[in-house]
């Protein structure tokens, strides 16, 4: 399976985006993987009424980089670089994605700058554009050796094995297990087409520790804070939103906030299909 080589950390420089960016570097170093951190200032709409001039903003981000480098990558043994863009905060994450070929995107789940409303739900937009893996940190998590993995499916489909690539390489680099969650109103047991897609999930999983498990619940996603509550144990929630499934009920209701914008442990988000 292919390793992670590449990370991308984007950064607003607010607290929150910092505490994210420490998490990304601790994983950089665990994987050794190139770590690309980014900051987007787009100089139109409100960032004109703020700051006077494109110059002035750049030489501001510049400073914002060394104090980075200063402070949280001296004593760091990684390899990284700063991007810079002219560009709004997604657009600037997925130009980055494609020309650094980035395996996974770390950032926060939510922003604390001046410019929240903008930039506040650029993690939550970012999830529904890209098919990068996104790693989304919630504001006190801190890095440490994930042995677990949650991954929640609702066995609607099952891609080709590669769309699990960014799965399989994150527990690859952790030496986790994979824990497969099925939520479901019923006894727990597959139907035929269900068992079908069970079966195309196991040859995608082949090559990592993994096993199965069944919550009881109305929906997903009240299984899932069912499940957690419990498991103390689970490192990282991995979801496979897919038009119409899973993805159009996070987009809807309190449960969205509290399960992958509020949860205490980082949410990784990567897409099936995409139609």
């Amino acid at each position: 399976m292919k390793p992670i080589k590449h990370i991308l950390a984007p950064t607003d420089f607010s607290n929150r985006a910092t505490r994210a960016l420490k998490y990304a570097i601790s994983l950089a170093q665990a994987t050794e993987a190139k770590l690309f951190i980014l900051n987007a200032y787009p100089m139109t709409g409100v960032y004109l009424d703020i700051m006077a001039s494109q110059e002035q903003v750049v030489n501001e981000v510049q400073e914002r980089f060394q104090e980075i480098e200063r402070v949280h990558l001296k004593d760091n043994k990684i390899t990284y670089e700063f991007l810079d863009s002219g560009a709004f905060p997604e657009d600037a994450i997925e130009e980055a994605i494609k020309e650094q070929e980035i395996d996974l995107v770390v950032m926060g789940n939510r922003g604390d700058s001046n410019f929240e409303k903008l930039l506040g739900s650029t993690t939550f937009h970012l999830m529904t554009r890209t098919s990068c893996p996104i790693l989304a940190i919630p504001e006190n998590a801190v890095f440490s050796k994930v042995d677990s993995i949650l991954f929640a499916t609702d066995y609607q489909k099952i891609d080709r094995p590669k769309t699990f690539q960014g799965l399989i390489s994150l527990a690859d680099a952790f030496h986790a297990k994979i824990d497969v969650l099925h939520v479901s109103k019923s006894d727990g047991k597959l139907e035929n087409n269900k068992l079908t897609v069970g079966d195309s999930l196991e040859r995608a999983l082949h090559s990592v520790r993994h096993s199965y498990h069944y919550q009881p619940g109305e929906n997903v996603l009240e299984g899932l804070r069912a499940y957690l509550e419990r498991h103390s144990e689970v490192g990282i929630l991995a979801m496979m939103p897919r038009d119409h499934t899973i993805w159009e009920r996070l987009t809807r209701g309190s449960i969205t906030k509290q399960v992958v914008f509020e949860t205490d442990r980082p949410v990784l988000v990567f897409h099936g299909h995409r139609s």
